[in-house]
């Protein structure tokens, strides 16, 4: 069984392959664009699924790829970027425009699997009438506006060091952040509190 359908929009065909095969060994459900206009034009064809796209193309860059996702009606679809180190900045603006997470090139295998597996977490379906519902929702409002912030950024399994990208601080701060939220949620991780209450937390 499919562990989720994942789209790949990269100009270099190599890049394309690898990734590929790389999810395909991980159990994903794979489809391949060669441009971002190629994925536009047949987006109304596509079932749901993870974005994972290069941030610097010819046609299209990730930050506007993100934009008219959004625009598009498909905010839902969670959505990667990658980039070199050259565009970060670049990377950056996209996960400020709605982005779940950057990679930057060259990364392990391990890290896109996870990034897409954390990506597809947050967007699994809660019942916002249950009692551990209730009191994770509690627990939230005890958080601070920066705290909540450092929160959106991690349960889609962005880095400390991503994080601090994002929001101008250091990561050793986004770690202490990170101290104090899983003591104020009381749970183990961070990735116990995106199981447990997914996309509704804030709501």
């Amino acid at each position: 069984m499919s562990k989720g359908h994942v789209i790949v929009i990269d100009d270099d065909a190599a890049v394309l392959d690898s990734i590929e095969a790389m999810l395909t060994v991980a159990e994903f459900e794979v489809t391949l664009f060669a441009s971002p206009m190629l994925f536009f034009a047949a987006l109304e064809t596509l079932p749901f699924g993870c974005v994972v796209t290069d941030v610097r193309m010819p046609e299209m860059s990730g930050l506007a790829l993100v934009e008219r996702l959004g625009q598009s009606g498909r905010q839902d679809w969670p959505l990667i970027v990658m980039s070199g180190h050259g565009d970060i900045p670049m990377a950056v603006q996209a996960m400020k425009a709605g982005a779940a997470n950057f990679l930057e090139k060259p990364f392990a295998s391990g890290a896109l699997v996870q990034a897409i597996s954390d990506a597809f977490l947050v967007t699994q379906p809660v019942d916002p009438t249950s009692p551990d519902f209730d009191e994770a929702r509690r627990r939230y409002q005890t958080l601070s506006p920066r705290e909540r912030e450092v929160l959106s950024h991690l349960v889609n399994g962005a880095s400390s060091k991503v994080t601090a990208l994002v929001m101008g601080i250091s990561p050793r701060t986004v770690d202490v952040f990170r101290g104090n939220i899983l003591r104020k949620m009381q749970a183990p991780n961070v990735a116990a509190i995106a199981t447990l209450v997914g996309r509704g937390l804030a709501a």
